[in-house]
């Protein structure tokens, strides 16, 4: 297993990061263990727009868009995304021409379930 994967890398003071973070992202790839994939079979299309008030947008193809709450954790070095309370993703690495987002397993999701890596670049 690849151990450098999981690192978080966010290593930013939170106005550094609000510069970078702060605007439109549309997903480039995704890395799943190690290995480029295309789009998932089923998974729609999204961009994320991120707000300096702590808020962003999920803008998915279909209209069907949802907000929710960023918040930097600059002691575990990454930025966790949350929607309606539930913790969905993690920003793992970001610089002013790229983000790395992980996916955040929940308690329903079944065990062994592949590290997803979603890699954005502005727009």
């Amino acid at each position: 297993m690849n151990l450098a994967s999981y690192s978080q890398e966010v290593t930013l003071s939170k106005s550094e990061l609000e510069n970078v973070l702060c605007k439109q992202w549309e997903i480039e790839y995704a890395m799943m263990n190690g290995m480029k994939i295309g789009q998932m079979p089923g998974a729609a299309d999204f961009d994320i727009k991120f707000k300096s008030d702590g808020e962003y947008d999920l803008i998915r193809e279909d209209g069907n868009n949802e907000s929710g709450i960023w918040t930097y954790d600059a002691e575990n070095k990454y930025v966790e995304l949350s929607i309606k309370e539930k913790s969905t993703s993690r920003i793992k690495s970001i610089d002013k021409g790229k983000l790395i987002l992980t996916l955040v397993s929940g308690q329903n999701d079944p065990p062994g379930l592949p590290s997803v890596e979603i890699h954005f670049k502005p727009m």
